[in-house]
C-alpha cells in the first residue's frame, strides 16, 4: 500500500531520493498536528481525549487523500485544508455526542446523565473559563463551530461558508443566534 514515489525534483539521469506515501503523511503530520490539535481542543471544550481522537481522524483521512493532495502540498497550501477537515470532523463528532446525550437514547441505552467535562480540566481550570466553556459547551453544534471560527479565528462570514458548505446568509444567522445565546448568559462580547 506504500508505494513509493519519485521526488517532484527528478531529473533525467540523475538518482533521487524515493519518498514513501508514509513518510509524506509523517512529514505533513510533524508540520501541522499542533495547529489540527489545538483547533480541536477548543471545539472539544478542553477535552484532551477528544482532540487527540479528532486528529488522528483527521490524518487518517489524509492518507486516504493525499495523492489528490500532492499538488496542494507542494505549494505549501496545507494548513485550509486542515482547517476545514478539523472543523468537519468536530462538528460531525458534536452531533453525535449531542444525539448519544439526548435523554431519550440514554435512556434506551440504560445510561445515565453523565458529565462530558474532562475531570482534570474542571478541577485545573479558573471558575471564568469553566463558565466560558459552559456557555460554549450549550451552542448548537454548528452554532458553536460558526461562533468559534468567527470570534475566535476571525474568520469572515464568507470563509466560514465556504468550510462548512453552507451560504453566507445561513452562517450569519448561526452566528447571530449563537451571539444572542452567549449574550443571554451574561457575556459580553466584542463588537465586530
Amino acid at each position: 500500500m506504500s508505494e513509493p514515489l519519485a521526488s517532484p525534483d527528478a531529473v533525467e539521469g540523475v538518482a533521487t531520493p524515493v519518498v514513501s506515501r508514509t513518510e509524506r503523511v509523517e512529514a505533513l503530520y510533524v508540520q501541522h498536528r499542533e495547529f489540527v490539535y489545538r483547533l480541536a481542543l477548543r471545539y472539544g471544550s478542553g477535552s484532551h481525549a477528544w482532540a487527540e481522537d479528532v486528529a488522528q481522524e483527521v490524518f487518517v483521512r489524509l492518507f486516504d487523500v493525499l495523492d489528490s493532495l500532492d499538488e496542494r502540498a507542494e505549494q505549501g497550501g496545507m494548513e485550509p485544508w486542515f482547517y476545514r477537515v478539523t472543523t468537519n470532523r468536530c462538528l460531525n463528532r458534536l452531533r453525535a455526542e449531542r444525539l448519544r446525550n439526548a435523554a431519550p437514547v440514554r435512556w434506551l441505552l440504560g445510561r445515565r446523565n453523565t458529565d462530558p467535562r474532562d475531570p482534570e480540566r474542571v478541577a485545573a481550570a479558573r471558575q471564568g473559563l469553566e463558565q466560558a466553556s459552559a456557555v460554549m459547551a450549550s451552542l448548537p453544534p454548528k452554532e458553536r463551530v460558526a461562533f468559534s471560527m468567527h470570534v475566535l479565528d476571525g474568520k469572515k462570514q464568507i470563509e466560514i461558508a465556504e468550510v462548512l458548505g453552507h451560504s453566507k446568509g445561513y452562517v450569519s444567522k448561526l452566528i447571530t443566534r449563537a451571539e444572542e445565546r452567549v449574550r443571554a448568559a451574561g457575556w459580553e462580547l466584542p463588537d465586530a
